[in-house]
């Protein structure tokens, strides 16, 4: 069987994780809360060359797709993994399709990130709840006790600060016009008439921005978060590109099977 290592509420954790469930893959999740997964990434990585650092992440980030001697790192490659052994073949189908999900991966998901991050991290008990919602006892502790190592570490290395946070308000915009641009024809797909992995990377990388409710793990209640941030979802939600990510989920992301009995 698959593991899929990965931070259970990241969108791009979400990503890999829709691919496989859409193929119908068993896999077994190994969920992290964030600079925890570092560790267990690396051991997993001994002596292999696999992942690779770009805009949006590390070599040692997640999601890690693993079966025996097989490490598929970065959810677009996991996706394409998935597709070419498990699904029809036909995601990556027309050509631009790779082409938008790389654009989605690189300008929009690390700005729904950091807007995520700017809220959770000015309010712990959201990331503490998602922790003893998502990780098992032992980590949920020691995420409490590292805290605020780790609030410092994730503030530094996504830019989550005042300025930041308004960028990235502003790239969500802008991505999220451009897609309902693309869509305004009339269009079902971004791509044409068929569900294809730039529908699957845009819903993906857009949905911490509307919270749709079939995402592969639970998020927190609406009502819960800040004021502006139960704006932003509300928002976004009214947007052609929100309603579009709304859709996407509806129709299109099957639930995981149940994992086996041991």
């Amino acid at each position: 069987m698959y593991e899929l290592v990965t931070i259970s509420f990241s969108h791009y954790c979400e990503k890999a994780r829709w691919a496989l469930d859409l193929a119908g893959v068993r896999y077994r999740e190994t969920p992290f809360m964030p600079a925890l997964h570092l560790p267990y990434v690396a051991w997993k990585l001994r002596g292999s060359d696999v992942g690779t650092r770009d805009s949006a992440s590390s070599r040692y980030s997640t999601p890690l797709l693993s079966r025996g001697a097989l490490r598929v790192s970065d959810s677009r490659e996991i996706a394409r993994y998935v597709d070419t052994h498990h699904g029809t073949g036909s995601l990556f189908a027309p050509k631009e399709a790779e082409a938008l999900d790389r654009e989605y991966a690189e300008h929009l998901g690390p700005h729904t990130r950091r807007v995520v991050y700017y809220f959770g991290l000015a309010r712990p008990s959201l990331l503490f709840g998602l922790a003893d919602a998502q990780v098992d006892r032992p980590q949920a502790v020691l995420f409490r006790a590292f805290f605020p190592v780790g609030r410092a570490f994730l503030r530094r290395a996504l830019q989550i600060d005042e300025r930041g946070y308004r960028t990235s308000l502003d790239r969500i915009r802008q991505a999220a016009d451009k897609a309902a641009a693309r869509l305004a024809d009339g269009r079902p797909y971004l791509c044409g008439e068929d569900f294809s992995v730039a529908d699957l990377g845009f819903a993906s990388m857009m949905a911490p921005a509307v919270f749709p409710p079939e995402y592969g793990v639970s998020l927190p209640l609406l009502e819960g978060l800040e004021p502006d941030a139960q704006e932003i979802v509300r928002t976004y939600r009214e947007h052609p590109a929100g309603e579009f990510t709304l859709r996407m989920y509806r129709e299109h992301r099957r639930p995981a099977e149940p994992p086996p009995l041991p």
